[in-house]
């Protein structure tokens, strides 16, 4: 688990390789498993905040410490998880371009309050968690579309393992 969130970070600028199941959903665990304990933390520190603000008492620093950090974890973490989907999905067979065409469709999608996109929104969102839990070269093995079908590119992993 460990090994796989350190090589999320060291990759976190490599798109041309393939990141396998395992290399993929750890680091997805571990950064949910902080974000629960930062939000955990954010629901105590608002609410003793708001305790003490009932009391006559100013005391918000913790929580705007707080909101900082989470913020700042955010925003460290999106080349590393737009690298590491790209690998994934380029593990399974596809293109990493998939990733750009499912965020430019889910921004189309859910930008109306339409409920119909919004059903269309959840149907993309499930269909591209299917594709992100596929077996590596799961597509290639199937015959379908590939980006590598036609010159069967051999592309390298991360750790060497091939």
């Amino acid at each position: 688990m460990f090994e796989a969130y350190k090589y999320y970070w060291q990759n976190a600028f490599k798109y041309r390789a393939v990141s396998s199941r395992a290399d993929f959903w750890w680091p997805v665990l571990v950064n949910f498993i902080i974000l629960v304990i930062l939000y955990f933390l954010l629901a105590i520190a608002g609410y003793t905040t708001v305790s003490a603000i009932m009391h006559g008492y100013n005391s918000g620093g913790f929580v705007v410490f707080l909101l900082f950090i989470i913020a700042a974890f955010a925003v460290a973490n999106i080349l590393p998880a737009i690298a590491i989907c790209v690998r994934r999905l380029r593990d399974t067979g596809l293109t990493g371009w998939t990733v750009l065409v499912y965020w430019l469709l889910s921004i189309l999608f859910s930008s109306n309050n339409s409920s119909i996109l919004n059903s269309l929104l959840a149907i993309l969102e499930i269909i591209m968690l299917v594709l992100l839990c596929l077996p590596s070269g799961y597509i290639n093995k199937h015959g379908w579309w590939s980006p590598n079908y036609t010159n069967d590119v051999k592309i390298p992993s991360l750790q060497g393992k091939d």
